[in-house]
């Protein structure tokens, strides 16, 4: 019991040595600016599509990738130009939540659709998603299935929860319950091309 001062006493001296040998590091690493910087992200690249109206103002044009951006982007010219009520497209694809998103706004603003030459993968959606869809005689419409595996999730996306999604949209646009089913039993690869009699038949392409 009489050696538990003395104890204390150095427990003091350690605790003081400690604290001298924090502020020592942090005085050192001010002095040679070696203080942590707080991380900076990248800006974000620009949207990979353009978005305009047609030399003759009858039509919205749109090109490029089905990017993020694009269904607020559209929403803003459809306000601007409501009597517009057309628009072309040509895409390889990309995000399909854009693409769903750009449907809402054809459908509620009831605006035709037209392909003059390329439309595939998520732009295929956005045809189907106008009020009325053409296509001229070089266009061509690519589809194609999920990259489905059984009972597997990517994060919080059920690939086969979002085919149904967008299976539905097909579905809302009257087009033909056969080729609907025959969509959800496609491959990924290679994309599908249909003949336009076919795209006729179906209802996907419902003017000349």
């Amino acid at each position: 019991m009489k050696d538990r001062p003395l104890d204390i006493y150095v427990l003091r001296a350690l605790l003081a040595v400690s604290i001298t040998g924090l502020s020592m590091v942090g005085i050192g690493i001010m002095r040679t600016g070696a203080m942590p910087e707080t991380y900076k992200f990248p800006p974000p690249s620009p949207p990979q599509f353009e978005l305009t109206l047609s030399d003759d103002g009858q039509a919205f044009e749109f090109s490029g990738r089905v990017d993020f951006g694009l269904t607020e982007a559209f929403r803003k010219l459809v306000a601007e130009n409501p009597q517009i009520k057309r628009m072309t497209l040509e895409s390889r694809g990309g995000y399909i939540a854009e693409a769903r998103g750009v449907v809402t706004v054809l459908r509620s603003n009831e605006i035709a659709t037209h392909v003059y030459g390329y439309c595939a993968s998520a732009c295929a959606l956005i045809f189907a998603g106008g009020t009325a869809r053409s296509l001229s005689s070089e266009g061509q419409i690519g589809l194609h299935g999920y990259a489905l595996v059984r009972g597997q999730q990517f994060g919080m996306i059920d690939p086969e929860v979002e085919m149904k999604r967008d299976l539905a949209i097909y579905r809302a646009q009257s087009i033909d319950e056969k080729f609907v089913l025959q969509l959800a039993t496609l491959p990924q690869v290679p994309m599908w091309y249909p003949d336009h009699a076919e795209l006729r038949a179906v209802g996907l392409v419902t003017t000349p």
